[in-house]
């Protein structure tokens, strides 16, 4: 039997609470919290202005611009697994960090980020030449500005992110995201189309590093320390190892698409891979990345470890899950309200690649576990065997289109996801049964919302209601509201960590929100 989400912010005054700000007496869990609340309230705004922004530009840019600008990014996502060479992440993981070694790490990161933006530049026309599109060479070439840009922002994150002052680091990001989509959409509606998306995207990473610059306690010092720069880079590599190979693993496949079938076929594939990974990137991620910092400190205690993150993976689920299953049974009427009918081909995408993003919303979250305990070198391993899988089921899937490629992939994505889990968990003794438990509870809820939303859905077409956006905005209500009260039926104990996380904000209205949990779910709910 859980405790009641006071008791549980009660008992937490004891933990530990190194690491902080000096003069801030709030604990672990606390910030943490805090953390969480602030970043997922920015991070709902961030994802209501991005569908928003794909609404538009979705009528303004043809797919054949998303096909170049994924083009491009095929060569972006290589280089920026290893911008950093993986020391922002070790930054954040070293118990003490002092103004030397965060400026030796600076340095480090800013001759990195200027070797590789030119070698961006170089291969921009050979990329331009494999694709059959000279445009892709002046993307990229655009593109890296920003990459460079986002490189010198890499050390004063890291420092926010070690101090958990994640309110700044909201309120930067968020910063960035809106001037963004301001320039995306007036580039846009200028008749910009690929420049559209490419000025969107500088103008986001520009505002955002200022902006981080600007809030960060990290003061630039002419410092550089070679054994602190080998001590960052034996941690990072293997690290960036990992990145590069789940690189390839998630963009070989629009390699494939836009070598063997086209920009246009790839502009669909884009759009829907794209919704997928929003909740990944933009919860899932998020939580991680405030979680993180918290775990490096508790790397020793395995029970708390342990406790931590299974907290999180809840946390993610509780949204997660019932959104992408919710995707999915809306695919139809959300692809012509949002994009348009044109895009309808993403609607089948969508089907496939939703639901496999709920999973890979928890999957994410394994990489606190390598990386907390510092054995990235094991990661870096598996994902040798995983990324030659995917490769093959993107190539495997080619002769059935888009909806093979996408098939296949999460069929073998699927097979490979237990022991993805179970060699991290042997790390901190954590068993994937613990795991299923863990997430039962709002797995059973969000299949149950799905199967109801689908069979309103259907109600409607047998009535003859064909109007897209009354059966999106219907069904969307219908399954929030079933959702909802099966959660308060039920009373599954994420509810009383979403408390938690609540009270950690200053708003009242989230408190009074985390007040109202903690009066339904009582102990007899658990």
């Amino acid at each position: 039997m859980s405790e009641p989400a006071s008791n549980v912010i009660r008992g937490r005054q004891k933990e530990d609470s190194s690491g902080g700000i000096p003069g801030d007496k709030r604990t672990l869990t606390h910030k943490t919290a805090s953390g969480v609340a602030w970043i997922s309230l920015f991070q709902i705004a961030r994802q209501l202005l991005q569908i928003g922004s794909v609404s538009v530009l979705a009528r303004k840019v043809p797919p054949s611009a998303y096909g170049l600008v994924a083009m491009a990014v095929v060569i972006v996502a290589l280089l920026e697994t290893v911008r950093d060479a993986g020391i922002g992440t070790a930054l954040v993981r070293e118990r003490e960090v002092s103004q030397d070694l965060a400026a030796t790490v600076f340095w480090l990161t800013c001759g990195s980020g200027v070797l590789i933006a030119l070698i961006m530049i170089a291969v921009s026309w050979p990329t331009a030449r494999f694709f059959h599109e000279p445009q892709v060479a002046t993307v990229l070439q655009f593109l890296s500005i920003g990459f460079f840009v986002g490189t010198i922002g890499v050390v004063p994150l890291s420092m926010l992110n070690r101090e958990m002052a994640f309110r700044k680091v909201a309120l930067a990001q968020t910063a960035g995201a809106i001037s963004g989509t301001v320039v995306a959409v007036t580039v846009a509606l200028a008749g910009g189309k690929v420049w559209s998306l490419v000025s969107g995207s500088i103008a986001t990473t520009a505002v955002a590093t200022l902006a981080i610059w600007i809030a960060s306690p990290f003061r630039l010092k002419a410092v550089f320390r070679p054994v602190d720069a080998r001590h960052m880079l034996s941690f990072g590599l293997n690290l960036s190892g990992f990145n590069v190979l789940n690189y390839f693993s998630r963009n070989a496949d629009n390699l494939l698409v836009g070598k063997f079938l086209g920009s246009g076929p790839l502009g669909f594939y884009q759009m829907g891979y794209m919704l997928m990974t929003y909740p990944i990137q933009n919860f899932a991620g998020v939580v991680a990345q405030v979680v993180y910092p918290a775990l490096s400190k508790i790397q020793d205690d395995r029970e708390r470890f342990r406790t931590a993150y299974l907290r999180t993976c809840r946390l993610i689920g509780l949204l997660t899950f019932p959104l992408m299953l919710g995707l999915a049974v809306t695919a139809q009427p959300f692809v012509r309200v949002f994009l348009g009918a044109r895009w309808m081909p993403v609607a089948g995408l969508l089907i496939i690649f939703a639901p496999l993003g709920a999973a890979q919303s928890i999957y994410t979250t394994v990489g606190l576990i390598y990386n907390t305990q510092g054995r990235p070198d094991l990661q870096f391993r598996w994902s040798m065997f995983a990324s030659v899988m995917y490769v093959g089921s993107f190539a495997l899937g080619l002769r059935w289109g888009i909806l093979g490629v996408a098939g296949c992939y999460a069929f073998v994505w699927l097979l490979l996801m237990v022991p993805g889990f179970l060699i991290p968990f042997r790390l901190v003794q954590l068993s994937g049964k613990k795991l299923l438990q863990t997430l039962w509870p709002t797995m059973w809820i969000s299949l149950a919302m799905a199967a109801a939303t689908e069979a309103w859905l259907q109600g409607l077409r047998q009535l003859g209601i064909q109007n897209a956006g009354f059966n999106l905005i219907s069904t969307v209500g219908f399954g929030v509201v079933v959702y909802l009260a099966l959660l308060l039926w039920r009373k599954p104990p994420v509810l009383l960590e979403l408390a938690v996380v609540l009270n950690g904000s200053s708003r009242p209205a989230f408190r009074r929100v985390a007040q109202y949990l903690e009066e339904r779910v009582g102990p007899s709910g658990l």
